[in-house]
């Protein structure tokens, strides 16, 4: 499901999700409901705070993956959180996105179609390593396949972890040496 996005669409699908959010925020001031239009403004500045710092991670194509990939034919959507911004993450770029492109395409096999999935990833850099948290929340139908795919492409990143922790809620970890 990659897919190499001209400006142009680019500029359709951001101008999309602004308009949406303007609606949101609009329909609940009309509605007189103040705090819940803050709410969202509040929302939207700690969400555009976190795309500022995953794009300036000098990681171009992982940034690009995480910010478009709401915008495909996923049966999940990802949300993200840089918990520092580092310096650099000193990671080879297409491997950190050709291994997560194809983690996002096997656990898309995994889950169950037409329910609310979401993959949250949390970015912890350190002096040592990178941590990448996928808190992923929804139904897994094939739990076996998506272990076993973790389980055999665990070369890069170092090390990885699976790990159901709640009915409807797995933790996967990668874990990427310097």
């Amino acid at each position: 499901m990659s897919k190499n996005w001209t400006i142009l669409e680019t500029l359709k699908y951001t101008r999309h999700d602004w308009l949406n959010r303007l609606q949101l925020i609009k329909g609940n001031i009309s509605l007189g409901k103040t705090e819940q239009a803050e709410r969202i403004m509040d929302e939207i500045v700690m969400e555009m705070q976190q795309e500022a710092m995953l794009s300036n991670i000098e990681l171009p194509r992982f940034a690009e993956k995480l910010l478009t990939h709401n915008w495909n034919e996923y049966h999940f959507k990802v949300e993200y959180e840089l918990v520092t911004l580092p310096k650099k993450i000193r990671l080879n770029d297409d491997l950190l996105t050709e291994w997560t492109g194809s983690f996002f395409e096997q656990l898309n096999k995994a889950v169950l179609p037409f329910y609310e999935n979401c993959l949250f990833v949390k970015i912890e850099p350190t002096d040592e390593m990178v941590r990448f948290l996928f808190e992923f929340n929804g139904i897994i139908e094939n739990e076996t396949e998506l272990k076993s795919w973790l389980q055999s492409h665990d070369q890069y990143p170092d090390q990885v972890t699976f790990d159901q922790v709640g009915e409807n809620d797995w933790l996967i970890q990668a874990l990427f040496f310097k």
